[in-house]
């Protein structure tokens, strides 16, 4: 991502003071005891409220725990209990989980004066809210709009990557989870993106324009370069890990290309796109959705294409302008969000690409994201790899934001501010909402 290269600017602390007591008097009581400390917290969302606190919460939006700030689940010589507190200086960001569901690794923003702050990244146990810091740095810079770091767990669940603003500019960093682990830095520049491969060892980097592979993380093994490529973000690992995807430029124009880890110089040609495009694989390793532009500096997509992993087959998704999109867990779904020019909204919108239904798409939910989500949108490609919108079961989507009212349209805001919306995928319920909250993320499991 694109260093945003400017500091932390805190509200004042009479402001801030009354914000976070507004929100924990408005705030309805947890729902239920929490859980116990050897439960393994899965399918449920965590979500970020207008106060900085972070909570997880089921998706019908019952049993909801707060893992920070005000009332949060403590624990005691007798288990869990609920730990009354009052930290206005404390302001929390991106939580995001493991993809085995006991951690989230989480931003925090710790006021130290009316301008200055501490900026660290925080483990937090998804049961007992229970923290530790992992990574703490006297710079406050930002990676992009509103995320003092971005934040991307290996697939094992035992190292956690992650960007940061240096002195020096932005940099990637691996450490690991454990007490004594220490962060190393792989890399610094921008613009940087990068995905995980699928056993947790190896990092494709895509840096300026230089794409990169490291094999393992682990070791002190120089990157090896495989390309000098432009016109897309993040280069992408396939399921299976035995393949990586980039684009590059040819004789006519942009090429989507899949290259072999065996045989990293013979990549194969898979499809031409426009001046910018973004791609993913499906989870199954079958196909690529592929969204490109024809101007390289357009603000949205003007199309999505399903194309097969070998470049033999190929459909439209959809032709309409189109932000971000993300895959369905079990590769049925793709699920995109659209530009709603006349409203001047975004429209949630899913895809049915096998199985039963395939051809099909609906509309599912008309809004105006908050400004983090729209941050995620406007970086999904990455995001995706880390964050997930989608539930584990692929019946459902979350979205925090505001519910388009055209007529009664407020600079894009309601009187209410962001709420957190469950849609359901099928379009066979309307959008629920089920908790005031300016980000909102699925678990993975």
């Amino acid at each position: 991502m694109e260093s945003a290269r400017k500091q932390f600017k805190l509200l004042p602390v009479f402001s801030l003071m009354m914000a976070s007591l507004a929100c924990q008097l408005l705030a309805p009581e947890p729902e239920s005891t929490p859980p116990e400390a050897d439960e393994v917290s899965v399918n449920r969302i965590t979500y970020v409220n207008s106060a900085g606190d972070v909570f997880t919460i089921a998706g019908d939006g019952a049993d909801r725990q707060q893992l920070t700030g005000g009332t949060q689940v403590g624990s005691g010589p007798t288990g869990p209990f609920m730990a009354q507190t009052m930290d206005f200086n404390n302001f929390f960001a991106w939580p995001t989980w493991s993809p085995d569901g006991t951690k989230l690794a989480v931003s925090r923003v710790r006021a130290l004066g009316d301008q200055d702050a501490e900026v660290t990244i925080q483990l937090l146990d998804a049961v007992t809210g229970r923290s530790r810091t992992l990574y703490e740095t006297d710079f406050s810079g930002l990676v992009a709009d509103g995320s003092p770091h971005y934040l991307y767990w290996s697939p094992d669940s035992k190292s956690l990557s992650f960007l940061a603003s240096t002195p020096t500019g932005l940099g990637l960093f691996v450490t690991g989870i454990e007490p004594g682990d220490s962060p190393s830095a792989l890399e610094s520049g921008a613009p940087l993106y990068y995905s995980w491969s699928g056993d947790g060892a190896s990092l494709v980097v895509h840096i300026g324009e230089e794409v990169k592979l490291y094999r393992d993380v682990s070791a002190s093994v120089p990157s090896e370069l495989l390309a000098t490529a432009r016109g897309f973000r993040v280069p992408a690992f396939s399921p299976d890990g035995r393949s990586i995807a980039y684009v590059n430029q040819a004789e006519s124009g942009s090429v989507l290309l899949v290259a072999d880890l065996d045989d990293l110089d013979n990549p194969t040609r898979v499809a031409e796109v426009g001046a910018f495009s973004a791609f993913m694989w499906s989870p199954d390793g079958m196909s690529l959705a592929v969204a490109d532009q024809a101007a390289g500096n357009a603000v949205a997509f003007e199309r999505m294409r399903l194309i097969s992993a070998d470049g033999s087959a190929e459909s439209t998704i959809t032709e309409e302008l189109l932000l971000a999109f993300y895959w369905s867990p079990d590769s049925s779904r793709v699920a995109w969000v659209g530009l709603e020019r006349e409203q001047r909204t975004f429209d949630w919108n899913v895809a049915t690409v096998s199985g039963d239904g395939a051809g099909e798409s609906r509309a599912l939910f008309n809004f105006n994201p908050s400004r983090d989500v729209f941050t995620m949108l406007s970086f999904f490609d990455q995001y995706a790899y880390s964050h997930s919108p989608w539930s584990p079961d692929s019946s459902h989507l979350v979205v925090a934001g505001t519910q388009a009212a055209p007529f009664e349209r407020r600079n894009g805001h309601t009187p209410t501010g962001a709420r957190v919306f469950v849609l359901d995928a099928l379009g066979s319920a309307p959008p629920q909402e089920i908790a005031e909250g300016t980000l909102a993320f699925w678990s993975w499991n």
